[in-house]
């Protein structure tokens, strides 16, 4: 990590962990990419029991930064400091074992968030652990079991089935708008598939493309065929892509 990257999410660990409610801090992994790399961040994920101070009194204590904004909805906060941008994200530790209860207990429910919550969990570096709390949910996320793994691929593939009708819906009406909706949607949802069947937890969606790609179970010839699918070519018109996205469908449809 850069010198300076790691003072200020040191020196923010240092407040933060001072909270009493706090109960571990992990730096994800944008903070790894370069200064003028867009994807730059210094994002941390603060786990907390009990209840937050409020905006206001954590703005004052990060330094009123004036450029500061929360997000309610998914208590987080967004500044700088010294020109670098800082994500700051709070999750209650009840909510996440609240979720590993319900995979247990095959009651979990999925979410178009995906995984992601749990990627940040186990490969996010710690800074900070007041309990052998993330230890022991790093465990249970290396011991998740089976079937968990099979709804998210089922439910994946599905996705992707439905979405390449509405891709193929699209260009038949030479709705623009509705193809590059469709595209994305079904992009997502093969990617997620593959996630599931490697039984790997899905990185931010900036990471997604170096990620999948590195899996190693992937289909003859899917790398050929995704990036066609990301590309701009005149000899890739929609209803090619169409073609390709259908090949990629049935490509996934004997993978268990």
């Amino acid at each position: 990590m850069q010198r300076k990257v790691a003072r200020i999410a040191e020196a923010l660990t240092g407040m933060i962990s001072g909270r009493p409610e706090t109960e571990a801090v992990v730096l994800g992994e944008a903070a790894e990419v370069q200064l003028l790399d867009p994807y730059f961040t210094i994002s941390l994920d603060v786990y907390y029991t009990g209840v937050l101070p409020p905006s206001n009194d954590r703005r004052e204590q990060y330094g009123a930064p004036q450029v500061f904004d929360t997000v309610p909805a998914f208590t987080e906060d967004r500044f700088l400091i010294e020109d670098l941008p800082v994500r700051i994200r709070y999750q209650e530790t009840s909510r996440i074992d609240l979720l590993l209860q319900r995979i247990a207990d095959s009651q979990w429910i999925l979410h178009d968030s995906g995984t992601h919550l749990f990627y940040r969990l186990v490969y996010g570096e710690v800074l900070f652990e007041r309990s052998n709390w993330l230890a022991s949910i790093r465990s249970r996320l290396a011991a998740l079991p089976a079937h968990f793994w099979e709804m998210l691929r089922d439910g994946a593939r599905i996705a992707a089935s439905y979405y390449l009708n509405d891709l193929r819906a699209a260009i038949y009406r030479n709705d623009g708008l509705f193809t590059v909706f469709s595209m994305s949607r079904f992009l997502q949802s093969l990617c997620s598939f593959f996630f599931a069947i490697n039984r790997s937890f899905e990185p931010s969606p900036r990471m997604i493309l170096q990620k999948v790609t590195e899996l190693p179970r992937l289909p003859d010839g899917f790398r050929g065929r995704f990036e066609s699918l990301l590309r701009e070519d005149p000899e890739l018109p929609p209803e090619r892509k169409a073609e390709i996205a259908e090949l990629l469908t049935k490509s996934i449809l004997a993978m268990a």
